[in-house]
C-alpha cells in the first residue's frame, strides 16, 4: 500500500549544513523544504561541524542531530529504519558503502547526491600512495553505484562524469538542479562588473578575470566588484587538479600582487562576505556577471545572476555549459580575448543586452526552490509507490 506524504520517513546524511558565516549549503534546503511540505518524519544527520543555517522563514524545520562517528550514523539508520535514505557529500566514502549495503538488507530506498566532478576520476599521480588512493576510491564508487537506487545530479555534466565510472540506466538517474531563494527581478543597471564566490581559490580563476578586466577598462570605464573571501589553508581542489600544493593565503597574495602589477587597484573593490539582501542588490545592479571558473558541479552564482536579470560571461566547461545558455543568457568563451569581446558587447549592444536580460529572468524560473522541491517530491513519490 502506498504511504501518505506525512507517513514517509526520510533520513538525510550531510557533512555540514552551512559555512562558518551561516550561509546554507545547497543540500540543506532539501530537508528543510520537504519538512515544510508536510513530510513530517524528515531527520538530518550531520557528521561534521553543526552550524545552524540562516535559511529564512521555515515554519517547521527538520530534526537535526550531530553524529560523532560512522558507527553512530549506522546506529541511527538501524534505529530509525527510514523509508528513504538520502546521502549527500559522503558518496564514495567507506561510510556510504556500509550504509548502502545495510539499506539493501533493511529494504530502505537510497538516493545519492554525488557532487562528483572529472577531477575525482583516478589518474597516475606523482605520489604512488595518492594513485592507489584514487584507484581504491574509484572501485568504491563503482560498487556504490551498483548499490544505490537513484543517483541525483544537478546537471548532465555530473551524470556524464559518473558514466565514466559506471553507466547507469535512465531509471536510476534523476537531474534535479539546486535552487535559488533570490526574488526574480532586476533593477537599474550600474557601471560595474560583478563576480562572487563563497571561497576564492585557483579554481574560480579570478586571476584570469582580473587580466581580462584590465584590458576592458582600456576601452570602457567601469569597476569590478568582487564578493566573498579567500580560502584559508590547504586547497585540496588545486591538488586534485594539478597534483601540486597551494594554500588560500598563497592564492590571495598572488591576486593582490596581480592587481598591483596590472595597475587596476582603483577600479577593483573587495566587499568580503555580505548579507543576503546586499548580495541581491549587487547582482541586480550589476551590468554583467563575470566568472571564468575552471569547473563547477553546478554553479549557483550563475543562477543568482540570471534571477537578477544580469547577463553572464563565463567559460564553456563542466556544469557551466548546462546552466548558462551561450548567446541566450550570456556568453561562454574559453579565451581571454573572447571573454573581453563578450564583456564589451554587453556594454555596447543595448538591444542584445535587453534581450539577454529578459532571457535570464525567464530561465531563472526553473531554479526557484518551489519548483526544485517539486522535483524532489516527484522523485520521492515515484520511489515510494
Amino acid at each position: 500500500m502506498r504511504k501518505e506524504m506525512n507517513d514517509i520517513k526520510i533520513l538525510h546524511l550531510m557533512k555540514t549544513l552551512s559555512n562558518s558565516d551561516g550561509i546554507p549549503n545547497f543540500p540543506t534546503y532539501v530537508p528543510y523544504l520537504l519538512k515544510n511540505k508536510n513530510y513530517n518524519i524528515n531527520d538530518v544527520l550531520v557528521t561534521n561541524q553543526l552550524i545552524h543555517p540562516n535559511i529564512g522563514n521555515i515554519d517547521n524545520p527538520p530534526a537535526i542531530k550531530i553524529v560523532q562517528n560512522d558507527l553512530a550514523v549506522i546506529r541511527e539508520l538501524v534505529r530509525m529504519k527510514p523509508d528513504i535514505l538520502v546521502i549527500y557529500a559522503h558518496f564514495g566514502s567507506p561510510l556510504a558503502f556500509f550504509l548502502l549495503s545495510l539499506s539493501k538488507i533493511m529494504g530502505v530506498v537510497t538516493i545519492a547526491e554525488t557532487d562528483y566532478n572529472e577531477y575525482g576520476l583516478p589518474r597516475i599521480q606523482r605520489s604512488f600512495r595518492k594513485t592507489i588512493r584514487d584507484i581504491l576510491r574509484w572501485l568504491l564508487i563503482y560498487v556504490e553505484l551498483l548499490l544505490v537506487d537513484t543517483v541525483v545530479a544537478a546537471t548532465n555534466y555530473e551524470l556524464n562524469v559518473i558514466s565514466r565510472v559506471r553507466k547507469l540506466p535512465e531509471n536510476k538517474c534523476a537531474i534535479i538542479p539546486w535552487g535559488t531563494n533570490f526574488d526574480i527581478k532586476s533593477e537599474n543597471k550600474l557601471n560595474y562588473i560583478l563576480t562572487a564566490s563563497r571561497w576564492w581559490r585557483d579554481r574560480k580563476n579570478l586571476h584570469t578575470a582580473l587580466r581580462v578586466f584590465s584590458e576592458v577598462i582600456k576601452e570602457k570605464e567601469c569597476n569590478f566588484i568582487i564578493v566573498g573571501k579567500f580560502l584559508t589553508g590547504f586547497d585540496n581542489e588545486f591538488e586534485s587538479m594539478y597534483d601540486k600544493e597551494m594554500t588560500g593565503e598563497e592564492y590571495e597574495a598572488k591576486i593582490m600582487g596581480l592587481i598591483e602589477d596590472l595597475g587596476i587597484k582603483d577600479h577593483v573593490e573587495f566587499t568580503g562576505v555580505v548579507s543576503s539582501e546586499e548580495l541581491q542588490s549587487l547582482y541586480r545592479h550589476a551590468r554583467v556577471y563575470y566568472m571564468p571558473t575552471k569547473f563547477e558541479t553546478f554553479g549557483g552564482v550563475f543562477v543568482e545572476a540570471m534571477a537578477s536579470g544580469t547577463p553572464i560571461v563565463a567559460m564553456k566547461n563542466s556544469a557551466v555549459q548546462y546552466v548558462v545558455q551561450d548567446g541566450v543568457t550570456g556568453f561562454l568563451r574559453d579565451t581571454e580575448e573572447g571573454q573581453k569581446e563578450a564583456l564589451m558587447k554587453l556594454f555596447s549592444d543595448e538591444a542584445l543586452y535587453r534581450e539577454m536580460q529578459a532571457n535570464c529572468l525567464k530561465a531563472a524560473e526553473r531554479y526557484k526552490w518551489d519548483n526544485v522541491i517539486k522535483l524532489w517530491e516527484g522523485l520521492i513519490d515515484e520511489l515510494t509507490e
